[in-house]
């Protein structure tokens, strides 16, 4: 009777070379992604934050219109003068929701950068915002790990960039070192499950293989579209991709803003916030997430006014621009509206909501969460594998090390 052979088969050069990818780029990029992910998770969660910790935002909705522009500005001028001692320049006002509080911004010196909050209602002042608040400068911390890895951004971006198409090339390699060879019920039960009840470090391998298998799909949609903001060159190639067309600008937009005629001298008209604010309000009736009102600061420069149809997406968001002298409508590409693009420009329009998870609103953002939850554990029980690989624990018996790496190799 024949001996039965002992021997493991071998793996094929095709899976020596993906498992070898994936151990070394993971130990490469793993402590990039750790930081990357993890801030990703306090990121998706501003707007709650924001909502609860800065009361100034919010206001009591009431049963009339809003104040007009020129009558908040008033108010917002008064204050800040008299905040200031001198004479200060507004900058624009903002409205938000019925909800929402109005606020007007200025600059009182080069660099900073102040903002007067107030009823739309009724112009109480209601709060004289002088920098960032706690939650604010919270976010922004959690931004700088997750956007530059804590570095100047011309060295982190590209770090961060790079790590982030490394962690495209650990998921497909992950996906094709979980895919079993043969698909039995055992199989089965190892790719799709945890057994909790088994040793630790067969607890960290079922962590690392099962949940990485189920956040992949939302967790490489993460993953590139975060990569369109570190490399131009991935930007524009994705551009094309979705819309078959090469950009002249920045996201899909032109470089070029319009400009105001400076060959008109004179104005013809007295608050143009009001004609501009009415003009927007009769074309976009309704509610909306966010209006604001950009002011000229230069002679070439337009009057500004960008909407947001809805509060927590940006994605329908556009701005329309009016000449500073006749508030003649300037044509931009910046114009165009969600509803007038081809699908690939939507999706491409859909971008930054679909990488910080805030697509569908609350919703998606819990996803991201968790998803980024998961992303962040990767590397860390992708080490703890390799660490322990091959060495056994006192207290299990022989036969768990090679249970738990014939299922590595799996």
């Amino acid at each position: 009777m024949a001996r039965q052979s002992t021997e493991k088969p071998k793996r094929s050069l095709f899976r020596r070379i993906n498992e070898w990818l994936h151990l070394w780029l993971g130990l490469a990029s793993g402590i990039v992604v750790f930081v990357v992910c993890l801030s990703a998770c306090f990121w998706v969660f501003r707007y709650e934050v924001w909502y609860f910790t800065e009361t100034y935002q919010r206001v009591e909705p009431q049963n009339r219109p809003f104040l007009a522009p020129s009558l908040l500005l008033k108010k917002a001028q008064t204050f800040a003068q008299k905040a200031e001692g001198k004479s200060v320049t507004l900058m624009g006002i903002t409205y938000g929701g019925p909800n929402k509080s109005a606020f007007a911004s200025y600059k009182p010196a080069e660099g900073k950068f102040y903002s007067i909050f107030l009823n739309p209602y009724t112009g109480e002042i209601i709060h004289h915002k002088k920098g960032p608040s706690k939650a604010e400068a919270f976010f922004i911390f959690a931004r700088s790990g997750h956007r530059f890895f804590f570095l100047p951004p011309k060295i982190g971006s590209p770090i961060v960039g790079s790590a982030c198409i490394i962690f495209v090339i650990l998921m497909i390699t992950g996906l094709i070192w979980w895919y079993p060879k043969k698909w039995t019920k055992s199989t089965r039960e190892k790719s799709f499950t945890i057994n909790w009840k088994a040793n630790w470090k067969r607890v960290n391998l079922d962590l690392h293989n099962v949940l990485g298998f189920y956040a992949l799909l939302v967790c490489l949609a993460l993953t590139i579209s975060g990569i369109v903001y570190s490399f131009s060159w991935f930007d524009n190639g994705y551009y094309w991709l979705l819309t078959g067309k090469t950009q002249t600008g920045h996201h899909g937009l032109s470089d070029e803003h319009p400009f105001s005629d400076t060959t008109i001298t004179t104005r013809t008209y007295s608050q143009p916030e009001d004609i501009l604010w009415q003009l927007i309000r009769r074309e976009h009736p309704g509610n909306f997430g966010r209006l604001s009102l950009s002011f000229p600061e230069e002679a070439k420069d337009p009057f500004e006014v960008t909407i947001n149809p809805e509060d927590g997406t940006i994605y329908k968001t556009f701005t329309r621009f009016f000449d500073q002298k006749t508030l003649k409508e300037l044509p931009s590409d910046e114009s165009r509206r969600y509803e007038e693009l081809s699908a690939g420009e939507k999706l491409y329009r859909m971008n930054f909501d679909i990488h910080v998870g805030q697509i569908w609103g609350l919703p998606t953002r819990i996803l991201a969460f968790f998803v980024s939850l998961i992303g962040a554990s990767l590397p860390v029980t992708g080490f703890i594998i390799w660490w322990f690989r091959g060495k056994k624990s006192k207290k299990t018996p022989k036969s768990s090390g090679k249970e738990a790496n014939v299922y590595l190799r799996q």
